[in-house]
């Protein structure tokens, strides 16, 4: 029972393999944090991925794939008196891995060209994410700087959640059998914040171009 089974995970892999398209590909992200209580803020970054194209038939495709997605956020606060200034600089920045898994179902308007939808779940992972700020300061003809301080914003006492789960969507075309260009939007669903009576929810956007082999 147990080389049946095995055999017949080879042969499904071997269909796979045989009819999945790769793609490589890298865009634009955008993302919105919105809170409970506060200001919407809005990150942005880049994305790169790799993945592949499995035909199901009657114009639907699985489009599973691996994402790195970078986002950041730059602010600067200032403040003067008497002659006296400071300026306090603030980034955020975030590194995440994505496993998106998209169905997608599309129409061929001519032989070249491929309009579709697209929908989803996609499974969010944080990498690594910082807080730095420097600080400067001039009186007069003086000035000066402290050093660039950094907080690792996932450590042991972090109010912010690592992991996420979204739904999203959107449209696309594909040209030449070989370049895709789609533009989505994913809800987060988890309540990315550790904090009592405060709830923290990404919104993002993505636009990109993918290479299909």
């Amino acid at each position: 029972m147990k080389k049946f089974i095995i055999s017949i995970a080879a042969l499904a892999m071997a269909a796979i393999s045989t009819f999945a398209q790769v793609n490589i590909g890298a865009g634009y992200s955008g993302t919105s944090m919105n809170p409970s209580e506060g200001d919407n803020t809005w990150y942005n970054g880049f994305n790169v991925s790799v993945g592949y194209n499995l035909p199901l038939g009657l114009g639907f495709q699985f489009c599973p794939s691996i994402e790195y997605n970078y986002l950041t956020n730059s602010a600067n606060v200032s403040a003067g008196i008497a002659g006296a200034s400071a300026t306090s600089k603030n980034r955020f920045n975030e590194h995440y891995l994505n496993i998106p898994l998209m169905f997608n179902y599309g129409y061929e308007i001519s032989p070249d060209a491929r309009i579709f939808v697209f929908a989803g779940p996609t499974g969010s992972f944080g990498l690594y994410a910082d807080y730095t700020t420097k600080l400067e300061a001039s009186l007069g003809g003086n000035s000066g700087s402290s050093d660039k301080q950094t907080v690792n914003i996932w450590g042991e006492d972090s109010t912010y959640k690592r992991c996420d789960v979204k739904i999203g969507g959107g449209v696309g075309i594909d040209i030449c059998k070989h370049w895709r260009v789609q533009a989505g939007y994913d809800y987060g669903l988890v309540n990315r914040s550790k904090v009592d009576n405060l709830k923290l929810h990404h919104h993002s956007i993505k636009a990109g171009l993918t290479y299909m082999f």
